[in-house]
């Protein structure tokens, strides 16, 4: 725990310069199956007002591609990605699914997230939402990954597309990230990596801390620390981070929620305090601006 009197000095201009030229990787826009404070043109000119260069946009009822790529033509000077989730309503653990967003301009595979087996029945009991089925698992009985699994990997290996893992088990992103590597792909994020309110198993730091040294991007988000969602604290979040390398994460919001600051607010509430934590603004800025920017192709 680090005590306040340890916390470091941050002023207004400071936050204001890494902001600026930021990109967040993880948004939630409406309308979407639970309610959102923006839609996707909203979310897009307040990011686009505050300094962003660019944001990946999320969603649970469609794949956000085609919408990115919308809201492109209307918000110029801005970079706006889009990518598809794994669940239900998408067809599952499905290629043609992923390869159908990937020609559409999808940037971002997400494992299941709301119908991932590993995080279902918290979701259903925090939010309302009837998920129908026993949640899907990408590990068959035999804990083995299924066969369902190579075609998707192969698809966003050959789309240049980033795997992200949703919200599975730790035992499955392990074999998830083990086989991805096989397959050649290098533009891996572990998603959530230490929210236990959306996963009833998770990594354990020293699983992250590996996955890190083989090159996966771990995901640190605002909505960690939010008091209105999960409330960790925040120098347990920089202390993950420093151990984790900050060469080896990202920062993202995954805000949207009405509860929630906007998504640029989101971005500037994190970056100032992982700052009073402990990060120095080179942590930061390979955080939300380098590694971002690498994996979408930016650099």
């Amino acid at each position: 725990m680090v005590e306040v009197g340890q916390y470091k000095r941050v002023d207004n201009s400071q936050i204001g310069k890494l902001l600026r030229g930021s990109i967040d990787m993880h948004i939630h826009c409406g309308p979407d199956i639970v309610p959102r404070r923006q839609d996707a043109l909203e979310t897009a000119l307040a990011a686009r007002e505050m300094g962003l260069r660019g944001i990946v946009l999320k969603n649970h009822s469609y794949p956000t591609a085609p919408i990115a790529s919308l809201v492109s033509n209307l918000v110029p000077d801005i970079a706006i990605f889009g990518g598809i989730i794994l669940d239900y309503w998408f067809g599952g653990l499905s290629a043609q699914a992923v390869e159908v967003a990937s020609k559409a301009g999808a940037k971002i595979v997400w494992m299941p997230v709301f119908c991932a087996r590993n995080s279902k029945h918290l979701l259903q009991r925090r939010s309302g939402i009837d998920i129908k089925g026993d949640g899907i698992s990408i590990l068959g009985t035999e804990g083995k990954l299924v066969p369902e699994i190579d075609e998707i990997l192969k698809v966003i290996r050959d789309y240049d597309m980033i795997l992200a893992t949703g919200h599975i088990s730790a035992k499955e992103i392990i074999a998830l990230v083990d086989r991805a590597k096989q397959l050649g792909l290098t533009k891996i994020v572990v998603t959530h990596a230490m929210s236990s309110i959306l996963s009833e198993s998770i990594l354990k730091p020293e699983e992250r801390q590996m996955l890190a040294k083989e090159g996966v991007m771990i995901e640190h988000t605002a909505s960690e620390i939010s008091p209105a969602i999960a409330r960790a604290d925040p120098a347990e979040i920089a202390a993950a981070i420093k151990s984790e390398g900050p060469d080896n994460c990202i920062m993202s919001t995954d805000f949207g929620q009405i509860v929630n600051p906007t998504v640029a607010e989101g971005m500037r509430l994190f970056i100032g305090t992982m700052i009073k934590n402990g990060l120095s603004e080179e942590d930061i800025t390979c955080m939300i601006k380098t590694n971002p920017a690498r994996l979408l192709g930016l650099i």
